[in-house]
């Protein structure tokens, strides 16, 4: 479904360019969840904001569905491909009620009975009939970020990119919004991208995992040897080490990775 073949961005120019990513390379089966973790600047969040469109200078290619991705995003693309980003309340318009913010995708592609989409989709998030003319600031975060999910999802796209969807959470939030995009997956056959610092969260959604430092994917690693701790290289096991709360005799041996 996903095909990204020598991916590269760059920002800034002269002495203050700044490689963001680059050879990034990636393959995602239709239906498959992948994650991509690595520590805050490692390049993740860029590879799906200029998947999205939100960054158009890159080199390299992006196919979905077999098909090469413009720089310049066509509708159809768009509707085919959404994003669900890290912040719930900074990406709902906070002037605007639910039923406005799900009803706005839908009338810019021309989708006919808006109602019904709206209340269905809703309560595939596990919002009721209630919450359709709150605004952002009458809902809890984990209510917030289940309006973003159902936002991404009302237009019936085949692709979603997570960008650490749940780090703004409370803990036991993080699972509710964790296992209702599990099963959202199964039941619209999506395939998944989610960015997380986080190896536990990303664990739990992802089947395959890319370790991203500096730009570059250090390694790739299957759901269950993240579990274990069984990996090659030195800065995937210095995530997993770290992912396992705060040790004084492994933290005085952590370095930093060129």
């Amino acid at each position: 479904m996903i095909e990204i073949e020598n991916f590269g961005i760059t920002f800034g120019t002269g002495q203050k360019q700044i490689r963001a990513v680059r050879n990034f390379t990636l393959s995602v089966a239709e239906g498959e969840s992948y994650g991509l973790v690595g520590e805050s600047g490692s390049g993740k969040s860029t590879v799906l904001r200029a998947m999205v469109g939100i960054y158009s200078h890159w080199s390299g290619t992006i196919s979905i569905d077999g098909k090469p991705l413009a720089k310049k995003r066509t509708p159809a693309s768009r509707k085919h491909m959404q994003m669900v980003f890290q912040d719930p309340y900074g990406s709902l318009h906070p002037r605007r009620t639910v039923d406005a913010t799900l009803s706005e995708p839908l009338a810019i592609h021309g989708l006919d009975n808006r109602e019904e989409r709206v209340l269905k989709i809703l309560s595939e998030v596990g919002l009721g009939p209630e919450y359709r003319f709150r605004y952002p600031h009458q809902l809890s975060g984990g209510q917030r970020q289940r309006v973003a999910i159902a936002r991404a999802l009302i237009l019936e796209p085949r692709v979603i990119l997570l960008d650490e969807p749940t780090s703004a959470l409370d803990v036991s939030v993080q699972a509710e919004i964790l296992n209702l995009l599990s099963a959202l997956r199964k039941t619209h056959g999506l395939t998944y991208i989610m960015v997380s610092h986080d190896l536990a969260v990303v664990g739990h959604l992802c089947s395959r995992i890319a370790v991203m430092n500096r730009g570059e994917v250090v390694e790739e690693v299957t759901e269950d040897q993240l579990r274990t701790g069984d990996v090659a290289h030195d800065y995937t096991r210095q995530l997993w080490t770290a992912s396992h709360g705060y040790d004084r005799k492994a933290l005085e041996g952590f370095k930093e990775f060129a």
